[in-house]
């Protein structure tokens, strides 16, 4: 009888694990912050709020950048981000444009100008094992 209560709390405890990871990553929000251009390099600054009382690791963020609708570059980070609660952080990504890509982009600068660029980051995070589909918009 004393085994039925030990199985019963392990698999509680397992249960209420695995349901706070999940409410944490439902919880954990992004914005894209800017996007600089640096020589030929974009760098897009990502912010990554915790409004829960829980700590979380983003273990990756790999996706695409748009600008105007046309595929710009290719994000790959692999860096372990430690998001602690009640609190947002940022990271820096430095991208390198695709040929294509930049074509697209020069030429919205030169028909736009600088304002009313508009990009979109469409990925994914890693949030403590859990896959977390991503997709932010920015306004320049």
């Amino acid at each position: 009888m004393k085994k039925n209560w030990i199985y019963l709390l392990v698999i509680g405890g397992a249960i209420a694990y695995f349901y706070g990871k999940r409410k944490l990553q439902q919880s954990i929000q992004f914005s894209l912050e800017s996007v600089k251009l640096s020589g030929t390099k974009l760098i897009v600054r990502l912010g990554m709020m915790n409004p829960t009382g829980s700590s979380a690791t983003i273990n990756s963020i790999v996706g695409s950048i748009y600008i105007k609708g046309s595929a710009v570059a290719t994000v790959e980070n692999y860096t372990t981000i430690k998001i602690l609660p009640k609190s947002k952080s940022f990271i820096d990504l430095t991208i390198s444009p695709s040929g294509a890509g930049i074509f697209s982009f020069v030429k919205s600068l030169i028909n736009q100008g600088i304002k009313n660029i508009s990009a979109n980051f469409k990925g994914n995070a890693n949030i403590d094992g859990i896959i977390v589909p991503l997709d932010i918009n920015y306004t320049v």
